[in-house]
């Protein structure tokens, strides 16, 4: 009994002298609550939890819908929800290793031969228990390391899902840009006919040479190569679309005057440097990883202690003599303390692999919050941009459509030669199509500016 006794006060000992590791405390780079982008807008407010579905803030309910389609049905969005529940299981299973295990068993011997007065078969049953005290705690690290990883696995598909929003919405944008680029052209070959008509009408009295003709048939075909190119454009954006939205691409029936581009309703909602923390799930995720390196530090060095296991047995057997009933009771308990005494320095060695992957992953927390401040900058400076490109296009596309209103009024009464009106067609043309492209840029930017902030509502939320 003093034995038994001693060995459990060394067990308590052990366990009292095992600590926890606790992981590093991430970097912040000095951020506080009242710093602020260098690019903010002026008068840009404070997200709100209606910008956690930032879909819902352009108007167009078509977009949300495809947004929420993708949601609900995006492989990507399935993949990493699995991994969460990959996560789970594992969890309960290091949860499990620190519950003791217990089992049973029944054997029913048979003798070919016996004596008189004695059965052939002799039944016994035994109840087995072993229970490991987690001396050097490295079990309950491997339980934080797990759970950390539960953490670590919604986090992914927050950022999973924060990805395919973007990604679709984006696609919904170079859909709307290439059908209304693909209308665009179609207007202007329209006009392009009339122009050549007028020209036609001219070589023929004499009043215009025949390379005017050749110049207008040169420009009308310049002009329908662009149209079968923007149609390629408007098949290939819509399967893309319906791929994010997990379905097969097909033929979308949609009339050519639906066509519209998204716009954003009210300013852009910027938090602050410090919020990027929270609200990114990449640096949550890294965060994480962090938690659960140093977790599996405190594994590595369990491995230096001792290990104190508690087996035991609850054995009932037959006496073989009659009577059908088993008879015999035993019951063991033993305590088995392992210790390694040498193993050639393999248990330093994870050790010392353990402490280089914490350090590993402060590193690339580090990495990713600058990242993440580079892009949010970033984007914030190309919404400036991007805003000023469109009004100066605005300004130089009414510009080229009065000049080529004039053109063509000049030519027709044959006061300027059909090289001008060329030029000025080819003017309005390009500033048209440059225009459109400056408003689905700055749309596409304002989209990529509530990713980079990590704006995205929980999966409950969403569901809601």
């Amino acid at each position: 009994m003093k034995r038994r006794i001693g060995l459990f006060a060394l067990a308590l000992i052990l366990t009292a002298c095992a600590s926890v590791t606790l992981p590093p405390k991430p970097v912040t780079l000095g951020l506080t609550d009242v710093d602020k982008f260098s690019a903010v807008p002026v008068g840009a407010p404070l997200p709100s939890l209606a910008d956690l579905l930032w879909w819902q803030r352009f108007d167009d309910p078509v977009l949300s819908r495809w947004v929420e389609r993708a949601l609900a049905n995006s492989p990507s969005v399935d993949i990493a929800r699995e991994r969460v529940v990959q996560a789970q299981a594992l969890l309960r299973g290091a949860r499990a290793q620190r519950s003791p295990f217990m089992g049973a068993e029944a054997v029913v011997e048979a003798r070919s031969r016996r004596e008189p007065g004695q059965r052939a078969t002799d039944p016994s049953a035994a109840l087995t228990l072993d229970l490991d005290l987690d001396v050097g705690g490295g079990l309950r690290q491997a339980e934080m390391s797990a759970a950390a990883s539960v953490l670590r696995s919604e986090d992914w598909l927050q950022a999973a899902r924060l990805s395919v929003a973007g990604l679709t919405a984006r696609a919904y944008v170079e859909w709307q840009e290439a059908r209304l680029d693909q209308r665009l052209l179609a207007d202007e070959l329209a006009l392009q006919a009339e122009v050549l008509r007028i020209v036609q009408v001219r070589v023929r009295a004499g009043l215009a040479p025949q390379i005017d003709l050749d110049r207008a048939r040169a420009d009308t075909a310049a002009i329908e190569a662009d149209a079968a190119d923007a149609s390629v454009r408007v098949r290939q954006a819509a399967a893309a679309l319906q791929v994010l939205a997990g379905e097969r691409p097909q033929a979308l029936a949609t009339a050519a005057d639906t066509a519209r581009l998204p716009m954003l309703q009210g300013l852009q909602p910027v938090p602050r440097p410090i919020d990027l923390l929270r609200l990114r799930p990449d640096l949550r995720a890294a965060e994480r990883s962090l938690t659960v390196a140093a977790a599996n530090l405190g594994v590595a060095e369990s491995a230096l202690y001792p290990r104190l296991q508690l087996p035991g047995t609850l054995a009932l057997t037959s006496a073989g003599l009659g009577g059908g009933v088993l008879n015999i009771v035993s019951a063991s308990l033993a305590a088995v303390l392992d210790v390694a005494l040498y193993d050639g320095g393999a248990r330093d060695a994870g050790v010392d692999l353990a402490r280089s992957r914490v350090r590993e992953a402060s590193q690339l927390y580090r990495q990713t919050l600058l990242q993440a401040l580079q892009q949010a900058e970033a984007a914030l400076v190309a919404a400036e941009g991007t805003g000023q490109r469109t009004e100066a296009l605005q300004r130089a596309s009414a510009a080229a459509d009065a000049a080529l209103a004039q053109a063509r009024t000049l030519y027709t009464h044959g006061l300027t030669g059909f090289i001008d009106v060329l030029d000025a067609q080819r003017s309005a043309l390009t500033n048209r199509r440059n225009l459109l492209s400056a408003r689905a840029d700055a749309t596409g930017q304002a989209i990529t500016t509530f990713e980079v902030m990590g704006l995205m509502a929980a999966e409950t939320a969403s569901a809601d």
